[in-house]
């Protein structure tokens, strides 16, 4: 079912953690069905995340390792995987930098770039050059309207009156896919644009990104394990979209918009999947 990397989460000297961002990405990745979920994240969140994720590999590091050496060892995890999440609660610290910008050049596989990875490109857009066009193809960013602003430069209330459109601009710009979440979230090639329609109003809250992420990961390292084409990163993009939304329906069913979190959506991901399966059957 494939290897997903997931370099997410951060910790830092005044002793904030990010590591939830890395178990909701990991915990969907594998509720999605991804076969092995390797973690990439500071040592200091290992204790967490190894009792909420026991399933998980981790490769581990300092916040105060030398640069070079934490991205030879995250070229080495990419090397070994079908798939690549990066940026979930990562920070813009200095490694955190050196990081992305060793994802980009090192990737040879499909890669989904998020939240303070799609940050730090947007503060050194030259980032972009380090993919070539057969990587950007299999490349997906996953912005909210602010970080869409920060990369493209347009207003967030031109953003937001006509979302299709600004995603497809940026993939047809960039050479990859674009899913520019919104109520509705749109997805586009530069060619097609699909508008999910699953969702509620209930997910705009902490974690629902994180989400997204690893289950659109672990749909894309599937795909990638089994000789995907690239228009299957596109499709993949468009389906964990709407099962993350059906996810995020199924949760507001029973406990209600305002008392939906990103734990109830993420226990609701098994039951989306089996009743899309069972719609397709049908159908």
């Amino acid at each position: 079912m494939g290897r997903l990397l997931v370099v997410c989460g951060s910790y830092n000297a005044q002793g904030t953690s990010m590591c939830g961002a890395a178990y909701f990405s990991a915990a969907a990745a594998y509720r999605t069905g991804a076969g092995i979920v390797e973690i990439f994240t500071p040592r200091e969140n290992y204790p967490a995340l190894a009792t909420l994720v026991p399933e998980a590999i981790f490769s581990l590091y300092g916040y105060e390792d030398q640069a070079d050496a934490v991205t030879a060892r995250l070229a080495e995890a990419i090397f070994r995987s079908d798939a690549v999440v990066i940026g979930c609660g990562l920070g813009k610290s200095a490694l955190a930098r050196a990081l992305v910008r060793a994802a980009l050049l090192v990737a040879a596989c499909p890669l989904l770039i998020d939240a303070d990875a799609l940050n730090i490109i947007s503060e050194d857009e030259g980032l972009w050059s380090l993919l070539d066009e057969k990587q950007r193809a299999q490349t997906v960013i996953t912005p909210h309207p602010g970080e869409m602003s920060r990369l493209c430069g347009d207003p967030i209330g031109e953003i937001l009156s006509d979302t299709p459109k600004c995603a497809k601009s940026f993939a047809e710009n960039h050479g990859m896919i674009c899913l520019l979440k919104d109520h509705h979230t749109a997805i586009s090639d530069g060619e097609r644009v699909y508008l999910n329609q699953s969702g509620n109003a209930g997910m705009a809250s902490a974690g629902m990104g994180d989400l997204l992420a690893g289950i659109i990961g672990a749909l894309l390292a599937r795909e990638s394990k089994n000789n995907f084409r690239n228009s299957d990163v596109f499709e993949c993009t468009a389906v964990g979209a709407h099962l993350h939304g059906l996810a995020g329906d199924l949760a507001t069913e029973k406990y209600g918009e305002y008392s939906v979190t990103a734990s109830v959506v993420l226990s609701e991901i098994p039951a989306a999947i089996m009743r899309n399966f069972s719609n397709n059957t049908q159908n």
